[in-house]
């Protein structure tokens, strides 16, 4: 196949880990940005990738620079790229399709996009009492990127919702309806995909959690692996608590070659979808379903030409259980027995989840593996906020020509925007529901209703015999009564 000299493909990738207990003895964010972008260029021996690079792309993470690519400039030997931002809320995949689609333009021949937390370090200064100096970024990226709207509601902070735990285990409650799966069954269900999980990290170098764990230690709430809003415990999390960066180094073919960086190092990007649908959860017409995951899975296919079962390897976005979930059950790898597991890092609860950046680590450890491996096609999943934004993107080992395409259309046409009403009172009933605890003790329960009209609420109840019934029952269906935030049961049974 003949591909265009300008075609991008990935050259180099690395990733870093630092677990170091005394913060004083680690570096900061950007620094272990630049040891990553370092270690990628060095990892093929060719130093010019760094200094020769027009574009360094970045998202943001939980630190406070302002340009972080920018300060990974002079400690690269860059001084000419140009640097990129992206703000919460914008699909990481979108950096890679802004490098890719440059690079093909013929604007760029090389470009590095990078990411990384060191929050792991903050978390043992704290525990020292140790301040940290954080190199000042004051001055704005040479681009910005950010979100067109806001990702939650004010309806939904008011009722109880905050962190995202509690997004997606509404979120879970729904799919498990659809599936007519019980509590107990589910509990068990994903405890023994995220032991598969665990199990995969420990052959991950770059995991930050390679202890063994059993499917009982992950579903069992204890003081250390608490619940948080059921059915999820905290080892259903993803772990941000980390210090872990990664670049990943994307050149036009022509400069591949004039560099001579062999062949067996490139690595393809064939197609890239995404959904940039923004809707709050409570606003979803169909909380069971992942209509960005559908759509981008089947445009993402038939722009390669491919089956699924000719993708060898998968990655997940795996936040919490129902993102791996209802991504699996949209490509169809539910409904089929298959040889394929849904992670080649082992998942964001113990490879690392670093806030924004987990993406670009999974990406890494993806191209790795199909280098070592020899394998043809792998798939990378992304989601952006409360699973609001969908996108993959399919690496190939053999050539072929970069394409994106976007499914927003699509995905709106499948799921209208509900209204959701903060000051609803009358009757609904119960379309998503989850426990929210506090200290591993149920602290509300916390649910969405629809209303014959099709209006939503979300409301909540701190009844404790209410709530100890949510935890074994599937209330979706149950009638309630709604009132300035608050519900009531109307039936005894749902």
């Amino acid at each position: 196949m003949t591909i265009n000299e300008n075609n991008p493909v990935i050259v180099s990738v690395a990733a870093i880990n630092q677990q170091l207990s005394e913060p004083l003895k680690g570096k900061e964010a950007v620094a272990l940005m630049a040891d990553a972008c370092i270690a990628a260029a060095d990892k093929i021996g060719c130093p010019e990738l760094l200094s020769g690079a027009e574009e360094l792309l970045c998202p943001q993470g939980l630190w406070s620079y302002n340009d972080p690519a920018g300060l990974v400039k002079p400690l690269i030997g860059n001084t000419q790229a140009s640097t990129v931002l992206a703000k919460l809320g914008v699909l990481q995949q979108g950096l890679f399709n802004r490098a890719c689609q440059r690079i093909q333009q013929g604007e760029i021949d090389i470009a590095i996009v990078m990411g990384g937390e060191a929050k792991f370090r903050s978390l043992q200064a704290t525990i020292h009492g140790v301040e940290l100096p954080e190199t000042a970024s004051t001055a704005p990226a040479d681009l910005t990127l950010e979100p067109d709207e806001e990702l939650w509601l004010e309806a939904e902070a008011v009722a109880g919702l905050g962190m995202p735990v509690g997004y997606y285990a509404l979120m879970d409650s729904a799919w498990r309806h659809r599936q007519q799966i019980s509590s107990e069954r589910h509990r068990d269900d994903i405890a023994a995909l995220y032991q598969r999980f665990n199990g995969i990290a420990q052959d991950n170098e770059y995991a930050w959690k390679r202890q063994p764990i059993s499917a009982e230690t992950i579903k069992t709430a204890t003081s250390k692996n608490p619940m948080l809003a059921s059915p999820y415990t905290k080892l259903h999390n993803t772990s941000w608590n980390v210090d872990q960066a990664s670049a990943l180094i994307f050149c036009s073919i022509k400069k591949a070659r004039a560099l001579g960086i062999a062949e067996e190092h490139w690595i393809y990007p064939a197609a890239s979808t995404e959904s940039n649908l923004m809707q709050a959860v409570s606003q979803r017409a169909d909380l069971s379903r992942c209509f960005g995951a559908k759509h981008a899975g089947e445009k993402i296919l038939a722009m390669a030409d491919i089956d699924i079962n000719d993708i060898a390897l998968f990655e997940l976005y795996s936040c919490f259980p129902i993102a791996v979930l209802s991504f699996a059950d949209e490509l169809g790898l539910l409904a089929q027995p298959s040889a394929a597991d849904f992670t080649v890092t082992g998942g964001m609860p113990f490879a690392g989840g670093p806030l924004n950046n987990y993406v670009l680590q999974s990406t890494v450890r993806m191209i790795e593996r199909m280098q070592a491996e020899n394998k043809n096609y792998g798939l990378v999943s992304n989601v952006s906020g409360m699973n609001t934004k969908q996108a993959f993107c399919l690496y190939s080992k053999k050539p072929q020509a970069f394409a994106v395409a976007d499914v927003t259309a699509e995905v709106a046409a499948d799921s209208p925007r509900k209204n959701v009403d903060g000051n609803f009172n009358g009757e609904a009933e119960v379309v998503a529901f989850t426990v929210l605890f506090t200290d591993n003790q149920p602290e509300r329960l916390l649910i969405i209703a629809e209303a014959s009209c099709g209006t939503r609420a979300v409301a909540c109840n701190q009844d404790s015999q209410l709530m100890a019934r949510a935890l074994e029952e599937d209330l979706i269906g149950l009638p309630v009564t709604v009132k300035q935030a608050l519900f009531e049961p109307l039936a005894v049974t749902c």
